[in-house]
């Protein structure tokens, strides 16, 4: 069986606010579990949270050889205010998972399959983190603070994509069960520490 994968990233949401002339910029950046407006169809990742069969509702693409895909991302929201002198800049950060474009097919309906795709779901979640943290070390300018965002977000884009392809080469797409058994284990370890340094 061969799990061929491929994962999809929100576009990014810019919500802009008054232009802010104060020197000092306060920065508050969180990973958020709830975003008004948000479709249906998509799954906010929440850590107790897990996926489930029929979270998969897209038709299956017959002539493709997975029996299923999982499409995740992460995407943020970025708002600059200025109130009393102050300047602040707040970054929502949230990790998804599409329904509509998420598939599985009848003979990929079992828990081995099922635990594969939560874990390219994991890892999106683990890229999602790992964005939080080098966001947290820029130190924001007034002047062009969206462009440093976006520099850290597609360079974490770029490593979330090499995981999502070393995992399923490593395990052959989740035919290895040794190699799969190590991963789940890796990838469970590594989303308890990151979530635990999360406020």
């Amino acid at each position: 069986m061969n799990l061929f994968k491929q994962f999809f990233v929100l576009l990014v949401a810019i919500v802009s606010s008054v232009s802010a002339n104060a020197q000092k910029i306060e920065t508050t950046i969180n990973y958020v579990t709830a975003v008004p407006g948000i479709s249906d169809n998509t799954i906010l990742y929440d850590a107790p949270g897990k996926l489930k069969i029929e979270d998969f509702k897209g038709k299956p693409e017959n002539d493709n050889v997975a029996v299923a895909i999982t499409t995740s991302g992460f995407t943020f929201k970025a708002g600059f205010r200025k109130a009393e002198g102050k300047s602040s800049l707040i970054i929502g950060v949230y990790c998804t998972f599409n329904k509509e474009t998420s598939w599985m097919k009848e003979r990929g309906k079992n828990d081995y399959i099922l635990l594969h795709e939560q874990h390219h779901f994991d890892i999106s979640y683990i890229s999602t983190l790992l964005f939080i943290k080098a966001l947290k070390k820029i130190k924001f300018k007034q002047e062009g603070y969206m462009d440093q965002i976006k520099d850290v977000y597609y360079a974490a884009i770029k490593q979330m994509e090499a995981l999502q392809q070393q995992y399923d080469s490593e395990t052959n797409n989740g035919i290895l069960q040794d190699r799969q058994a190590a991963w789940n284990k890796k990838i469970d370890d590594q989303v308890t520490v990151l979530a635990a340094e999360q406020p």
